[in-house]
């Protein structure tokens, strides 16, 4: 089947340039933000701060297969190997002398840190560690936690008023840091961007609801880039536009992603990085993967007049910030809308927030729909605890057990 013409090279026409250009910035000395996920960059991005995101540098570290290294070399300076995959490849990268293996030149330097609770308890100890070793300023936003799972029409007051307030001294960090002081107008302008890529994401994805599917997880992994590190840019908006075109065709034409499409999947978690591969594997099988969580939690509506207001109404609500009951609903909502056959819920060894609840997960998706699902272990950039030929025997049972549903 034809491949998705606008996904073509996407590293190095949009992964590769993005630390080419933080590098850049670096060097005419205009200020970096080391971020991460959860986190309001759509602040940073009115600012003028370039931001960097330690977790997409160290999924590039798995795709280029050095993940493994850095994060031995982070373990050998007292680095627990049950801490985040994630956190030791990134803390192996700027403690390595080995500069070389670094891809893209590793990641520039920051002139201060940002961090938010919203997605897991480890970015607060992860962020203290690189501030420590890199000796720049870090700034935390310990966001309320949504015990309720209130969406962003729902959400408690003093929830949104606290978030509201933690914005306010983020912005006087950020002037403080650089010397600048916040426009009003450009922060608008970059919120009614960052809610434009979200619509057009959001939009791409409904069209994956066409069977047979005109997108898989392969490329849905690569283009979530925009919305995970760039999402309030022009240059977001106009590959999301250029994507949700030739998508849009796709479903119109009946042009699928693979020509087998038997088996359509949900995928929760992250994807094992050092082995997008594995994708290919599934739909050999004539499985393929319609829609993942992870393409539908960094969405959120915003809007321009209210921008710290819509801000915590976009990422309060997000499942990483709430209890299990919430991520449950979305795979029931995703697996009745696409679809869906069967589900594969990963437990990522490397990052364990986002594998608690699978075993729910499962009890409830198949007392409420029956729809088979399969608990993986895997990890999402330490091959060493990735047994591919005991993952694919599974694989190949849970394909024998949707196979007699047909």
């Amino acid at each position: 089947m034809p491949r998705i013409q606008t996904l073509e090279g996407f590293y190095q026409n949009h992964i590769q340039p993005h630390y080419q250009n933080a590098h850049k910035n670096q060097k005419q000395n205009k200020p970096i933000a080391w971020v991460t996920s959860t986190f309001p960059v759509e602040i940073l991005q009115a600012m003028n701060i370039t931001p960097i995101w330690p977790e997409n540098y160290a999924s590039v570290c798995a795709a280029r297969q050095v993940s493994v290294r850095l994060a031995e070399i982070a373990e050998r300076h007292g680095y627990s190997r049950d801490l985040c995959s994630y956190a030791r490849t990134v803390i192996g990268s700027i403690l390595t002398e080995e500069k070389e293996i670094l891809p893209e030149g590793g990641m520039p330097k920051p002139n201060f840190l940002v961090a938010s609770t919203a997605a897991c308890d480890t970015h607060l100890k992860w962020f203290q560690v690189l501030s420590h070793h890199l000796k720049r300023p870090l700034y935390l936003l310990d966001i309320p936690y949504n015990i309720t799972g209130a969406d962003p029409e729902n959400l408690e007051t003093h929830h949104i008023q606290q978030y509201v307030t933690q914005l306010e001294d983020l912005i006087t960090f950020l002037e403080k840091q650089t010397g600048n002081r916040l426009d009003k107008n450009k922060l608008q302008k970059a919120i009614a961007l960052s809610d434009r890529t979200s619509s057009l994401w959001l939009e791409i994805q409904d069209y994956r609801r066409t069977i047979p599917t005109p997108m898989g997880a392969r490329d849905a992994f690569s283009a979530v880039f925009f919305m995970l590190c760039t999402p309030a840019t022009q240059a977001a908006a106009d590959f999301y536009t250029k994507l949700r075109d030739e998508v849009k065709e796709r479903a119109k034409n009946g042009v699928g992603t693979t020509e087998n499409e038997r088996y359509r999947l949900i995928w929760d978690n992250l994807p094992m990085w050092f082995n997008l591969k594995f994708f290919n594997y599934l739909e050999s099988l004539g499985a393929i993967v319609v829609a993942e969580t992870f393409s539908h939690v960094w969405t959120g509506s915003l809007n321009p007049s209210k921008p710290l207001e819509s801000l915590a109404r976009k990422y309060l609500p997000n499942f990483a910030n709430c209890g299990v009951q919430r991520r449950i609903d979305l795979i029931l909502t995703l697996a009745k809308d696409f679809h869906a056959d069967g589900i594969i819920l990963p437990t990522n060894w490397g990052c364990r927030m986002m594998s608690i609840g699978e075993t729910i997960v499962k009890e409830v998706v198949d007392k409420k729909l029956g729809v088979p699902s399969l608990i993986l272990d895997v990890d999402s950039s330490d091959w060493r605890n990735y047994d591919e030929a005991q993952t694919k025997r599974k694989v190949e049972g849970f394909i024998e057990i949707l196979s007699r549903k047909d």
